[in-house]
């Protein structure tokens, strides 16, 4: 229902990352790591970059 709820309540210019943001929760759900990767970006272990330290950068520009 809360997906329901979030599509309700975006406007034009923010529909997209709604959906984006559950197309890729529904993607996790599905893969078999699901829950390694989830517990891991959790506990703040996951490779990559996090998205605060990407948008520090992109802000620092």
């Amino acid at each position: 229902m809360e997906f329901y709820r979030e599509m309700g309540e975006a406007d034009v210019e923010t529909i997209g990352g709604v959906l984006k943001r559950w197309w890729l929760r529904a993607e996790l759900y599905r893969d078999q790591e699901g829950d390694r990767i989830h517990a891991a970006v959790q506990a703040g272990f996951a490779p990559g970059t996090s998205a605060s330290a990407v948008l520090r950068r992109l802000q620092a520009r």
